[in-house]
């Protein structure tokens, strides 16, 4: 493989101390394996899902603006291949479809002390972020995120996939300059397509190092607030929640810098709380 193209490196039976020192201090990307076998999430079909909350209306996103309708009925189009199936995404589980909450429980060990849902934090969060968020992306085959982008605040990642297969692009923060961030929003590039992809528009993205990787049933993929897509090979389900703990805090304070005063005023609650955490918190990721 070039120096351009990347693997992301595939672990099972991984300690949480090796997690730690080879992926999050490192801030390296990984595919876990073998770290959801307790969820009973990992037995979800089309139809036991509809037994459990068919019913349920489901607020999602489309390009005309928000729609709701029956979960069931969504699932249902998107497992038959329809070529005007929804791509559901960020479907906030504990809001949306509270009974499914039980089935992704344990949390995974990974992550298992996340500052994110930390009982003191404050109730006043950043734009786009909320406690115990735990989102629901259910997908077609030869379906794509509709961009590339970084997350808020500096917040790594865990893509857990329950059902079917996923690709993962990713590119480490620092290669920014050569993904093109559009002028409205710099968390999100003007690249939409890696597989055809235009170099005279975009000349720079040779200099990026571009990591793939394909996840499927029961895989666990830890992103460490880099630069992240998907494509969806076989219509999939996957889980995606954000992750913060000490080892974020120096990717919040740049992102806090990079919005300037007004941005530092909205998180004054949350810098104070995670500076205190950073202070007196133990020195691991999880308990």
């Amino acid at each position: 493989m070039s120096q351009r193209f990347h693997t992301v490196p595939i672990k099972a039976n991984l300690s949480n101390e090796e997690f730690l020192h080879e992926h999050v201090l490192a801030s390296k990307p990984v595919v876990i394996k073998g770290a959801l076998t307790t969820w009973n999430a990992m037995k979800w079909t089309p139809a036991s899902l509809k037994t459990k909350v068919g019913t349920r209306p489901v607020s999602y996103r489309t390009e005309n603006g928000p729609k709701t309708a029956p979960f069931g009925e969504l699932v249902d189009s998107i497992f038959s291949g329809a070529a005007d199936a929804p791509y559901l995404r960020n479907i906030n589980v504990a809001e949306q479809l509270p009974e499914l909450v039980e089935d992704i429980t344990p949390e995974p060990i990974y992550s298992r002390d996340n500052w994110r849902s930390h009982a003191l934090m404050p109730s006043q969060w950043p734009v786009a972020v909320k406690k115990n968020a735990y989102e629901l992306f259910v997908s077609r085959a030869a379906a794509s995120f509709p961009y590339l982008h970084i997350d808020y605040w500096g917040m790594s990642g865990f893509f857990a996939q329950l059902c079917g297969e996923k690709e993962v692009i990713l590119f480490p923060p620092d290669d920014a300059p050569n993904l093109y961030p559009t002028a409205k929003d710099p968390l999100v590039s003007e690249i939409t397509n890696f597989d055809d992809l235009d170099g005279h528009r975009f000349p720079k993205l040779k200099d990026a190092r571009q990591h793939r990787v394909t996840i499927g049933p029961g895989d666990l993929l830890y992103n460490p607030a880099w630069w992240h897509t998907t494509k969806t090979t076989q219509t999939a389900i996957t889980l995606i929640w954000a992750y913060w703990n000490r080892h974020e805090w120096t990717h919040l304070l740049a992102a806090v810098r990079a919005v300037g005063l007004r941005g530092r005023l909205l998180l004054a609650p949350y810098l104070k709380f995670v500076g205190l955490c950073n202070r007196y918190a133990p020195r691991t990721v999880a308990a």
